[in-house]
């Protein structure tokens, strides 16, 4: 054996001219399909480099099976776009890498102005795309990569970074490597697309960072940052009609000083958040879908520190639940999130103090301090989890949760992740109480 294996050794070592019944590799027209944007900058109008980006994009069309994807290069420096640039028109296009370390994609105030024809709702309640991908018909998948490109806008807080709209195809399997969206009104919005992922990215002075609807399936985000958006980080849903967004996968992924929700989850299914850090935002994150979730190993961290009041319980909580059923909370760390609560002086039952709306830009990071009526006793209270609305089914969570004055709840009973002991509804408080499992 040993003397075979010697042999086999060998003459994998010789050089290919000495091995027989090796097939000679020519390259082929695919190995010609390389471009730089530069190439086509006689397209740019008016310092509009809309058009010489498209044209870009339109030069890998074919209709050849054998002929598709390819490698366009945008170098360093900025591009004023100001029509929406489209990428899957064609299938000689399904595979296309767009690669562009150091450059911006910008969007102008004409592309602001632009009107594009049938949008769906959600679409054009948002405003205009700098870049939209669309999917191949009667092609399994897009398969596109889009690397390391920055899309910013001219006048802040106006329409989308990247668009996947409804009714173009799906674009399946499309990945997003080190990009950075800011500046849009919507950095990225999904809608009726799945299998989409995005890795070392960042989404950053928003209004929101992305937003995912209607059968956004599929969907995976590793090792991003939403960070400083002017309301929420990553919204998933509303969805339409029987539509829901399912199976997204979030892990290591940074939500920071997002002034709404770091992450607010209202249609999704069988999400998994994983091995996340929430730092300040004005509360880390909503549950507001029945369907199942897992939060699971998060760092849950801090005020958002300018007192800003996007949410019902800015400052107030680190996860706000309504509405929710077979929720499952694992292993995550609360810390430094407090709220004030209030029982009569005769009385049992604390209730949620909720904080008054406004000023915004509030330097203090406390929570707020209520107007103190007499005959109450007033607390601060570490709040993990405040539960808002109807709590019933199926739970495991981590932390005692809290209950808002309007919560009513049907599930009196809700197991606690170390398996040795739970949560028990105490209606005389109208709060859980933890339990031991164990004989005393």
């Amino acid at each position: 054996m040993i003397i075979a294996l010697c042999l086999i050794a060998a003459a994998l070592a010789l050089p290919c001219s000495a091995q027989e019944n090796v097939a000679e590799i020519t390259p082929g027209p695919q190995a010609a399909r390389q471009v730089c944007l530069t190439d086509f900058a006689d397209a740019a109008v008016d310092g509009d480099w809309a058009p010489a980006l498209q044209a870009a994009i339109d030069s890998f069309a074919s209709d050849d099976p054998a002929l598709t994807g390819g490698t366009l290069l945008i170098p360093p420096g900025v591009y004023p776009v100001s029509r929406p640039v489209t990428l899957g028109t064609s299938r000689g296009q399904w595979g296309l890498h767009v690669v562009g370390y150091g450059a911006t994609l910008r969007g102008t105030e004409t592309l602001d102005a632009f009107e594009m024809p049938e949008r769906e709702p959600e679409e054009a309640e948002l405003g205009i795309p700098i870049l939209q991908i669309h999917g191949m018909e009667g092609i399994e998948g897009g398969n596109f990569c889009i690397e390391g490109l920055t899309f910013d806008r001219e006048a802040r807080g106006n329409g989308v970074g990247i668009s996947l709209p409804m009714g173009h195809g799906v674009a399946k399997n499309t990945t997003f490597r080190s990009i950075k969206v800011t500046g849009q009104n919507v950095g990225v919005h999904i809608n009726y697309q799945w299998q989409i992922f995005f890795a070392e990215c960042m989404f950053r002075g928003n209004g929101r960072g992305m937003i995912i609807q209607n059968h956004g399936n599929n969907i995976g985000l590793t090792n991003c940052t939403f960070r400083r958006n002017n309301y929420d980080g990553l919204v998933i849903g509303p969805d339409r009609g029987q539509w829901g967004s399912n199976g997204q996968h979030i892990s290591g992924t940074i939500f920071e000083a997002n002034k709404g929700y770091g992450l607010l989850l209202l249609t999704s299914a069988q999400t998994f958040v994983a091995g996340c850090y929430f730092e300040a935002n004005g509360n880390h994150l909503g549950v507001m879908t029945e369907w199942e979730t897992t939060i699971d190993t998060n760092l849950f961290w801090g005020y958002y520190g300018h007192g800003w009041r996007r949410n019902e319980f800015s400052d107030n909580a680190c996860i706000v639940v309504r509405g929710a059923n077979r929720l499952q909370m694992r292993n995550n760390k609360y810390a430094a999130v407090n709220a004030w609560f209030r029982r009569a002086e005769d009385g049992e039952r604390w209730e949620y103090v909720p904080v008054p709306p406004g000023p915004q830009g509030v330097k203090d990071k406390a929570p707020v301090e209520p107007v103190q009526e007499e005959g109450f006793v007033y607390e601060q209270r570490p709040v993990g989890i405040m539960i808002q609305g109807n709590l019933s089914g199926d739970f495991v969570f981590d932390a005692l949760p809290v209950l808002h004055p309007e919560a009513t709840v049907e599930t009196t009973a809700i197991a606690r992740d170390t398996g040795l002991s739970y949560y028990g509804y105490d209606e005389a408080t109208h709060s859980f109480i933890e339990r031991s499992l164990l004989p005393e």
